[in-house]
């Protein structure tokens, strides 16, 4: 994943990919599938940490822009899509209150969130957000065409 909710962290955790289960996929109003994974587990023999990851792509249109030269700063750096992902989390959990607490967070989410995402908008909203990112930081972005080319 290349881009993430506030708390983004771009890099990406190897680790925690082999540890993803899909629970469900959610076709969102605006066309964009959510899903829903669980990436819990074990920190000692009777605890866990349930932690759920709610991700979406994003295809990026030029329409999201004003300018074609904004859409082709981000492109340039993010690609043709962005990724969302938010996560919620619980660290020791008892086991016995592991599927409760895991159905707890997905509750919360649809409850706090879903209505968002499913917003007609949000696609643009988060292609401009990205934009507005890349612009007050150009030093932590690098476009993928010079990188490219560098290979």
């Amino acid at each position: 994943m290349q881009v993430k909710s506030k708390n983004d962290n771009t890099k990406p955790n190897y680790l925690r990919l082999i540890h993803m289960k899909l629970i469900e996929e959610i076709k969102l109003d605006n066309g964009l599938k959510l899903k829903i994974y669980d990436l819990s587990r074990s920190i000692a023999a009777d605890t866990v940490k349930v932690e759920i990851s709610f991700q979406t792509k994003i295809s990026l249109k030029e329409s999201y822009f004003t300018s074609n030269e904004d859409y082709v700063l981000v492109k340039d750096i993010m690609g043709e899509e962005l990724a969302y992902e938010h996560t919620l989390e619980r660290t020791f959990v008892n086991k016995e209150n592991e599927d409760s607490t895991r159905n707890e967070l997905i509750n919360t989410f649809r409850n706090n969130s879903l209505e968002y995402l499913s917003n007609a908008n949000f696609a643009q909203k988060m292609a401009l957000s990205k934009l507005r990112e890349i612009k007050s930081n150009p030093h932590k972005y690098r476009s993928r065409a010079k990188s490219d080319h560098k290979a």
